[in-house]
């Protein structure tokens, strides 16, 4: 669940909204896939907290390669803090990734099999009155033998709540203000209460609201506003006429 997702809000709406120094964030997206961009909030060196631009799937700064980044997009949040992979980001490198929406498609849950592509309908899912919003998640920077940096991230999930519980089993670990502080707080036993607040995470998943839309956003190649169209109407079988 949550590998795609939107960020079409204004720089300086996000900015405000998130008290962080204002930087350069790019055209809206409304298709972010693993391996592109992201925006993420983490505490800054020249601020308490900055705005960030870094690739969607965690390498370790440990790796001896980032190939496998592309694997690592989410941490679950009842094992973050000690999965090989993400322990070390989850210690020292917390960080909240800025959506204003994400995607879901229904007939994925575990246990249901395969399904066809007609099954699979697409849904965007937003808060109910807009704007930006913050996904629990963790940073790290690895280096190449040649000096070359590059800044990775994942997003937690949890146990699904509210109406995303008809899509997935899981869902995005979604932050209120009060969260993020703790999150993104120094102390690890701050952090660790966002990890296991069950009545926070139904709280914020009552807020979502999940809307069907065009089978467009299925190709990632497709960025634009037609992945939030209406739902393409279900197409009839052709009539046949029969001659005797």
């Amino acid at each position: 669940m949550c590998g795609r997702a939107t960020l079409i809000s204004p720089a300086d709406e996000i900015a405000e909204a998130f008290g962080v120094p204002l930087i350069p964030l790019g055209p809206p997206r409304f298709n972010v896939a693993p391996g592109q961009e992201v925006v993420i909030v983490r505490a800054g060196s020249a601020a308490p907290r900055e705005l960030a631009l870094v690739r969607w799937g965690l390498v370790p700064w440990w790796s001896k390669d980032p190939k496998g980044s592309a694997k690592a997009i989410q941490a679950r949040a009842e094992t973050v803090t000690r999965a090989p992979g993400f322990r070390d980001a989850w210690k020292r490198h917390r960080c909240v990734m800025v959506v204003d929406g994400f995607y879901e498609w229904s007939g994925e849950r575990a246990g249901r099999g395969k399904h066809s592509a007609a099954s699979r309908i697409p849904h965007h899912i937003r808060l109910a009155q807009g704007g930006p919003f913050a996904i629990a998640g963790v940073w790290d920077s690895w280096h190449s033998p040649e000096g070359t940096r590059l800044e990775t991230a994942a997003v937690l999930t949890t146990a699904a709540h509210g109406a995303i519980t008809q899509l997935h089993d899981r869902m995005p670990l979604v932050l209120d203000a009060e969260g993020r502080d703790r999150w993104l707080s120094v102390s690890d036993d701050e952090a660790r209460t966002v990890l296991t607040d069950a009545v926070a995470q139904e709280a914020r998943a009552a807020e979502l609201v999940v809307m069907p839309v065009s089978t467009w956003v299925n190709d990632v190649r497709h960025d634009d506003p037609g992945c939030l169209a209406a739902p393409e109407p279900p197409r009839l079988p052709a009539q046949t006429t029969l001659r005797f």
